[in-house]
């Protein structure tokens, strides 16, 4: 989890001219971008840095600077109180450091190593609490660590399954997406590490439901609801995007409700990596039938355009119920995805009609799939943007959990489950077993 974010006014380095940019503080180091939902341009790292302390500098007010082996930064906030907050935990992140041993190193933001400790990780760490989920590749317990006691999301994959499925590539990217990206609606990896026949990723563990459940009691919700759903999901696919990531799984079982009311994506498991470009495409079909676009039908290649046909079709059955162009035979449905009319109920206010038209065009290059424009949509008119991302607009809807570890919203079929896990028999060779070298991640553990 991030432990400090937020605008910061940056002086360059060769360029001695000021930028306004927006700081992460994460796995001991300041990831900066030019804005919130942008790929970042670098980072600061606090491993071996010396001082964090205010300073004076000339016509720039509320500054501070860090002293690092490489150059010093001068850093400003917006105000004397946020640059006394900056100082004082980017020192305690700092003295964390530097009092864990010096010969462990984890992956720095960009991928590179900068020196930053890391701890041993393994399943020993961690006591099984429930079974909250499952698939196809394996399941997903509620789990404490020991040391801290504090409650994660382990997400438990069989190696054996991911080789023969071949879905080696979309596992080893889900890690990179999910260890590179920090975002306030997306899911927070905290650790990864493997046995001999698994692999092990611990999240944070959110317990206001899936949205799957919450739109099934429902059946459906109001158009303020809808709106500021679909809000937090913009901001999240624009990061997503910003980052050369296409998720490619859209849907309501994919998102969570936190505790207190936000949307949190999850699971990037056949999520893209390496989308730079608006004009880059892909090929592989995937994704859920319901949700796909058009040109993933045709075969013919697809870009980020996919995700937003996802977005129009989540929306309409956030309002209505159902998706546009639902039919429980999938090939039929495949047949009016690609050609039905779509008809909008008229208990649909004008503007989210205007919306849904213009998601759902099946031409991707006149779809809308411009972030900035469709946050300028009128339906969107009374969405404060910046506030929103700070998590600053009250929720329409508080999930009814009691605490951090509440379990009650998930399905009673899974926390029914005996809490074991199996070991399957591991036949996987060792030039196999190299696939999944470099899979340990530590991205908590520096409070």
């Amino acid at each position: 989890m991030a432990e400090k974010q937020g605008f910061l006014t940056k002086e360059g380095g060769s360029v001695k001219s000021w930028k306004r940019r927006w700081g992460v503080l994460k796995n001991g180091a300041i990831r900066y971008s030019k804005k919130q939902n942008s790929a970042d341009l670098g980072f600061i790292s606090l491993q071996d840095a010396g001082h964090v302390r205010p300073v004076t500098r000339k016509g720039k007010p509320h500054c501070f600077e860090i002293e690092t082996p490489e150059r010093i930064y001068y850093l400003c906030a917006d105000n004397e109180k946020e640059m006394e907050s900056w100082v004082q935990v980017l020192n305690a992140t700092k003295k964390s450091l530097e009092a864990r041993p010096a010969d462990k190193q984890t992956p720095t933001p960009n991928g590179g190593k900068a020196g930053l400790p890391a701890e041993k990780i393994g399943l020993n760490d961690f006591e099984l609490l429930k079974v909250i989920g499952k698939g196809s590749f394996g399941k997903v317990m509620q789990v404490r660590k020991k040391d801290n006691g504090k409650i994660y999301a382990m997400k438990i994959l069989n190696k054996k399954t991911i080789i023969e499925r071949q879905e080696l590539e979309h596992t080893k990217a889900e890690k990179n997406i999910l260890q590179k990206l920090v975002h306030p609606f997306l899911v927070n990896l905290n650790y990864s590490f493997q046995t001999e026949d698994k692999l092990y990723f611990v999240m944070d563990y959110v317990n206001g439901g899936e949205l799957f459940f919450h739109l099934q009691k429902d059946k459906k919700f109001t158009e303020e609801r809808v709106r500021f759903y679909c809000a937090e999901i913009v901001l999240g696919l624009e990061y997503l995007h910003a980052s050369g990531v296409l998720y490619r799984d859209l849907k309501p079982e994919n998102l969570l409700l936190t505790d207190d009311g936000h949307i949190c994506m999850t699971d990037f498991g056949i999520s893209k990596e390496g989308l730079q470009s608006d004009d880059d495409r892909t090929a592989t079909f995937c994704g859920t039938p319901e949700y796909l676009a058009p040109e993933v039908l045709e075969g013919n290649g697809y870009g980020k355009a996919v995700d937003w046909w996802s977005f129009g079709t989540l929306m309409f059955e956030m309002l209505t119920g159902l998706p546009p162009f639902y039919s429980q035979d999938v090939q039929q449905m495949y047949s009016k995805i690609m050609k039905a009319k779509l008809i909008i109920p008229d208990s649909i206010s004008p503007e989210a009609k205007d919306l849904l038209v213009k998601l759902l065009e099946r031409n991707p290059d006149k779809r809308l799939t411009d972030p900035s424009t469709i946050k300028a949509h009128p339906w969107f008119s009374v969405i404060d943007w910046d506030k929103l991302l700070l998590k600053e607009v009250i929720p329409p809807y508080i999930p009814p959990v009691k605490g951090k570890a509440d379990t009650s919203l998930v399905d009673p079929s899974f926390t029914s489950e005996e809490v074991t896990l199996t070991i399957t028999d591991s036949d996987i060779s060792s030039t196999m077993q190299q696939n999944f070298q470099g899979f340990t991640y530590v991205g908590e553990g520096l409070s």
